[in-house]
């Protein structure tokens, strides 16, 4: 006698696929949205999409089939690992170490569910998950601009910038605009992926905040250019990267000179970073330790104008050993991208390009919020390369064949 199969097929497999909807839901919709309303839900709600996603991927089998250990081996795997066990490491010499720390473990913890959830992420990605991105990033962006010009005053205005609810919304979407964007491009949504891109930047321009107009100017750039040349331009943006890094503390000291030269003042940003490099030069070689810069910047061992970018905190923190890890991971991530297949390598790219013009603009990108976000980020392209039409797929069952392509009908 055979086995009857159950009416409503694997309860398992529906189980997964439900609670993999309502991970990505909160994921890509909610957690956008939410900034809207108050600072701390981005720390909320993708720990909790991220959770219901692990339980997803256990459910259907896929995350016990994975070995993460093997991501980790990868060039860009043993980077990460090596500037991870560095930044670890700097915190004996740190002078802050509980604080320093706590920001390690939070940067560490985050890191980790990130690599869940994306490990968690299923093989096969419904054409209908590829829209939620665009929904939320569409939602958040035209209520950021509507709040911004109907809205108190409190959402666009406070002491520091980098804590006001519309710069983070703005500085959000400009980020998770761009695998957004990809995902339209995989269902050749063209005409609404450049509504997209004039909501975001009605909304940044709205409130005019220039780090977001930057970020999404420059990912545009990039993204044209990378249609038809992603892999060039992949290997230019890589050892342009690179060279900024590890040419850092030379161009401050170049500006230094010419500032002496010129008489003119010896303040700003990179004025600052030469002067430190010139009195602390030992320094260069290990850094000051993880989580300093920002603490001393509040108790006033820094000067008010010490620049914020990523590339003085990562020389200044880290020192030499840290910037070279930092570049080598860069590379790596930056050819990766470029080898990608061709309709997420541009948003790929420009992604890439967007997050480090916001990270060397001079925001405070070391804070938890911004890892946050780019978590996110990195688990809204993986997805992307889930839905992409040539990846590997294994086989399905014909009742989800028949759905996937019902739906294909009615797009």
């Amino acid at each position: 006698m055979f086995a009857a199969r159950p009416p409503f097929g694997d309860p398992a497999a529906e189980a997964a696929r439900f609670l993999c909807r309502v991970a990505l839901i909160i994921l890509l919709i909610l957690t956008p949205a939410a900034e809207l309303v108050a600072h701390g839900t981005l720390y909320v709600l993708l720990p909790i999409g991220a959770t219901i996603l692990v339980i997803a991927g256990w459910l259907s089998g896929g995350l016990r089939e994975r070995h993460l250990g093997a991501a980790l081996l990868t060039p860009i795997g043993l980077a990460a690992l090596f500037l991870t066990f560095w930044s670890g490491l700097s915190l004996a010499w740190t002078p802050f170490p509980a604080e320093a720390g706590a920001r390690f473990g939070s940067a560490l913890g985050t890191g980790l569910v990130v690599l869940l959830a994306i490990a968690a992420l299923p093989e096969r990605t419904k054409a209908s998950n590829l829209y939620l991105l665009p929904i939320g990033v569409a939602l958040t962006a035209g209520a950021t601009g509507l709040v911004v010009l109907f809205g108190p005053a409190s959402f666009r205005a406070g002491s520091n910038p980098d804590y006001t609810l519309a710069q983070r919304c703005l500085v959000s979407v400009s980020i998770l605009l761009w695998p957004a964007l990809g995902a339209l491009a995989l269902r050749e949504r063209w005409l609404m992926a450049a509504g997209l891109a004039l909501v975001v930047t009605a909304a940044a321009l709205v409130d005019f905040l220039q780090i977001a107009l930057v970020a999404v100017a420059m990912g545009a750039i990039v993204y044209a250019i990378a249609m038809t040349h992603a892999l060039r331009t992949a290997q230019v943006l890589a050892f342009g990267f690179a060279a900024l890094v590890l040419l850092a503390p030379i161009l401050a000291l170049v500006m230094l000179l010419l500032a002496d030269l010129a008489q003119l003042p010896q303040s700003g940003p990179l004025i600052s970073f030469a002067d430190m490099a010139i009195r602390q030069w030992p320094r260069l070689v290990t850094g000051h330790g993880f989580g300093f810069v920002p603490r001393a910047i509040e108790i006033g061992a820094l000067p008010a104008d010490t620049p914020r970018s990523i590339l003085f905190t990562v020389w200044y923190e880290l020192g030499l050993l840290g910037a070279v890890a930092f570049a080598v991971l860069g590379v790596r991530v930056f050819l990766a991208a470029g080898r990608a297949p061709p309709l997420v390598a541009p948003p790929l790219l420009a992604g890439l390009v967007a997050g480090l013009t916001i990270a060397l603009w001079g925001a405070e990108t070391t804070q938890l919020w911004w890892m946050t976000l780019n978590g996110l980020d990195a688990i809204a392209f993986a997805l992307l390369f889930k839905g992409h039409r040539r990846a590997r797929r294994p086989a399905a069952p014909v009742r989800e064949e028949e759905e996937e392509q019902g739906f294909e009908l009615e797009s």
